[in-house]
């Protein structure tokens, strides 16, 4: 059974089997070639190795965009949430898929110590050595306590159901950013090295980490800066925050997660920022079945994973230092969300 099921369009061969390739050569069970047993039809056979594959690769490129039967491969993989989704030019994803962050080897000419190259491969390694995913049990619908989520997710909906223009919404965007920043900037000037506040606002804050470094002094007013851009993107698009941030700090090569409890019926964004010694912060989104549903592994500082969730529950949000130039590096993560 392979692993690793990667998807592409024909006119892609050569760069689908140069993929496949480097992924054999760091030791990853690998499924490209599309050939077919005889005696099994092309439905049926790849039905069998997307069930039973870890993480589905999806090339996208001029040709497999407009691909039916890519666009379909890749619909079973993030419904199943092991979709890794791949540029390889500058083409985008098609409608539906923008939520998965995708790698981009546009620039991969075949280099091992590509720093794009070795992000995939610890992502396809990651993927890989999860458990394979579990569908989820046949039961009753999930019964839990209404919360601030639910009622906040039921004021958005009434307020979009009452045709709110879209200079409102980025006028309330303003309004919530200033919100925001005084709550982070009093959460971050509480203790230097305090984890603060919570995505959930029921969970325990994680063990706080090391003193800050020297020249930290204003890691308080790059992480506002980051926020301030970010929550007017989001806010301008109707989204709402739904619950305080987190805040804290990692070393480099550290990673800390938290519980996060979504609803059927909304779209999520949790979105992260860090000060200017961070060079690479990355999230992942887990489900309940410990299954990467949404990650961001770009060279950024500031990550986003959305999600539609199709059952309501707790998921897990992970983030990861991937580069601090100045140990320790302070973060936030922010929870946002809007009604379907």
């Amino acid at each position: 059974m392979a692993d690793i099921f990667i998807s592409y369009a024909r006119e892609d061969r050569a760069r689908a089997e140069q993929v496949a390739q480097g992924l054999e050569g760091a030791g990853l069970d690998v499924f490209w070639d599309n050939e077919i047993p005889p005696g099994q039809t092309w439905a049926d056979y790849i039905e069998t190795k997307l069930a039973q594959c870890k993480a589905l690769i999806v090339l996208w490129s001029e040709h497999s965009t407009k691909s039916q039967w890519v666009r379909e491969e890749a619909r079973l993989g993030r419904d199943k949430g092991v979709l890794i989704p791949v540029m390889i030019d500058g083409s985008q994803a098609p409608f539906g898929f923008g939520e998965v962050q995708a790698a981009n080897l546009a620039a991969w000419t075949g280099a091992e110590d590509h720093p794009d190259w070795r992000r995939f491969v610890d992502a396809v390694k990651s993927a890989a050595n999860n458990p394979a995913p579990r569908a989820p049990p046949q039961a009753a619908p999930m019964q839990h306590a209404a919360h601030g989520l639910q009622a906040a997710m039921a004021a958005l909906a009434r307020e979009v159901g009452k045709g709110v223009p879209n200079w409102a919404w980025i006028a309330g965007g303003a309004i919530a950013v200033v919100a925001l920043l005084a709550a982070l900037g009093s959460m971050l000037t509480d203790g230097v090295g305090q984890q603060s506040a919570a995505i959930n606002p029921a969970m325990q804050p994680p063990p706080a980490s090391a003193a800050p470094p020297a020249s930290g002094g204003n890691y308080q007013q790059q992480i506002l800066a980051r926020l301030t851009q970010v929550e007017q993107a989001v806010a301008a698009q109707g989204f709402q925050q739904i619950a305080a941030p987190v805040t804290g700090q990692l070393p480099q090569g550290q990673m800390q997660s938290w519980p996060i409890t979504l609803d059927v019926g909304a779209e999520y964004r949790v979105i992260g920022v860090c000060d200017d010694d961070c060079g690479d912060l990355d999230l992942a989104l887990y489900d309940g079945y410990g299954n990467v549903i949404s990650q961001d592994s770009s060279a950024d500082a500031a990550p986003v994973v959305s999600v539609i969730p199709t059952m309501s529950g707790q998921f897990q949000v992970q983030a990861n230092m991937y580069n601090c130039r100045v140990a320790p590096c302070y973060y936030a993560l922010v929870l946002y969300g809007r009604s379907q």
